[in-house]
């Protein structure tokens, strides 16, 4: 996602059998000094319950701004085999 000045951080994890190594440390804070550089500011998100994240985006500078709510919606089994419900 990009908006006008800033640009998306998203998606970065590590494998279970890495964490705590830093990997996702040093690549948040890499893509973000390239990011930087091109004067432009980065932006993250993450869950209210995903607190590993939250702590190394803290631990990395980066401060909570808004909290958002999310809601997935998915079809029921009934739409899924009778797709003339689709719109």
């Amino acid at each position: 996602m990009k908006l006008s000045g800033f640009v998306e951080v998203s998606a970065v994890c590590t494998h279970p059998d890495c964490h705590g190594g830093g990997y996702a440390a040093q690549l948040t804070s890499t893509l973000t000094s390239q990011m930087l550089a091109r004067g432009k500011a980065a932006f993250l998100h993450a869950y209210a319950s995903n607190t590993p994240a939250i702590a190394l985006y803290k631990a990395l500078g980066f401060a909570v701004r808004r909290e958002m709510i999310v809601t997935v919606l998915a079809e029921t089994a009934s739409q899924i085999r009778d797709p003339s419900h689709r719109r």
